[in-house]
């Protein structure tokens, strides 16, 4: 049985019983019923085969690759402080941490600086390579972007931090706040798919969309609070952050609701194997899809060669999975970037 799965036995057996006791057992969301919410956890719009039992077979089949302990970044410039209300400017930070900038304003996605992604300082897949900007370095912040509550995308260290600086409006899934709001970080809209929240620009409108994935801190205790996806429409183009998610039928919802996407953000890595991961994380395939679906005229990579997270791939086989599809559609690589760690581009 591989290390990593060892690991992984060892937290189901000594640590997570603790979590769950801590963690306490009062609902995070409490509401009628829905189209996506049972009266007590949430489900995604088409079924999915992510069960426990598919969980363990993972595991136990699983083979990794190795993946160098650590990477260091090439130094790149630190971001502007905001750009004119018609640019549009996208800054890969690391994993599904992204600065947009645009109409005065900067919006943070999912963002996490934490050495490691887990419910303690010590235990979690660990960070190979620093975040591409200092958190010192950042501009201000106005908005920032949960998709789930994952410890990748929900990093409470963070967003303590983030809150402490700049009091920014965090916008996420309905039962989020719960977890926000008891950490003292109170400027919090929770939000459910398809509804619409006006930014403090006045230019800028964001909708919280599906997405297929799952949620939850602690195994056991999932789907809790909503996980989704953003689109943001303004003055600069439409832009479509997907989250944390795999391929569905969702997708066609966005694609009948909204054109002309300006910038699309897909997740390209944590893939492997497929036939698990499928219903969960794109691979680069699964990207281009949905980058042809929705017609973009831009879209970029995330949530790679950040953490130990899914160690089954190569830490570069994303870019050979992502230049593989695109040649097989046809498109130019310059369809789809894959940006270096704070590498900064202007959308045309």
């Amino acid at each position: 049985m591989p290390h990593f799965c060892h690991n992984k036995i060892i937290l189901f057996l000594f640590v997570i019983p603790i979590l769950i006791v801590t963690d306490g057992c009062s609902p995070l969301y409490q509401e009628p019923p829905s189209d996506h919410f049972n009266g007590k956890r949430f489900f995604n719009a088409e079924p999915t085969e992510h069960g426990f039992g598919k969980m363990l077979k993972w595991l136990w089949e699983m083979k990794t690759v190795e993946w160098p302990d650590w990477v260091e970044n090439e130094a790149q410039p630190k971001p502007l402080e905001w750009v004119q209300p018609d640019h549009l400017r996208v800054t890969y930070i690391n994993h599904a941490t992204l600065l947009i900038q645009m109409h005065s304003l900067n919006i943070l996605t999912d963002p996490i600086w934490s050495k490691r992604t887990g419910p303690l300082t010590w235990l979690g897949s660990k960070r190979i390579r620093r975040p591409g900007i200092n958190l010192d370095d950042l501009p201000k912040i106005d908005v920032v972007l949960i998709s789930h509550d994952h410890y990748d995308h929900l990093d409470l260290a963070t967003l303590k931090q983030l809150n402490d600086r700049f009091q920014p409006l965090i916008l996420t899934g309905l039962g989020c706040g719960a977890i926000l709001k008891a950490n003292g970080i109170e400027r919090v809209i929770e939000m459910d798919w398809w509804q619409e929240q006006q930014l403090p620009s006045g230019g800028i409108k964001c909708i919280f969309v599906p997405a297929q994935h799952t949620s939850g801190r602690i195994p056991f205790r999932n789907d809790r609070t909503l996980w989704g996806g953003f689109v943001l429409e303004a003055p600069a183009g439409r832009i479509y952050f997907a989250g944390d998610t795999g391929y569905g039928r969702f997708l066609e919802q966005i694609q009948k609701r909204f054109d002309n996407f300006r910038l699309t953000i897909f997740p390209i890595g944590s893939y492997e194997k497929h036939w698990f991961m499928k219903d969960q994380h794109m691979n680069p395939a699964d990207a281009v899809r949905a980058h042809l679906l929705l017609q973009s005229q831009q879209s970029l990579g995330m949530h790679f060669a950040t953490f130990k997270e899914h160690p089954e791939q190569t830490i570069d086989a994303h870019e050979k999975d992502l230049a593989s599809a695109l040649e097989q559609h046809r498109l130019p690589a310059s369809a789809f970037w894959i940006l270096k760690f704070s590498e900064a581009r202007d959308i045309l």
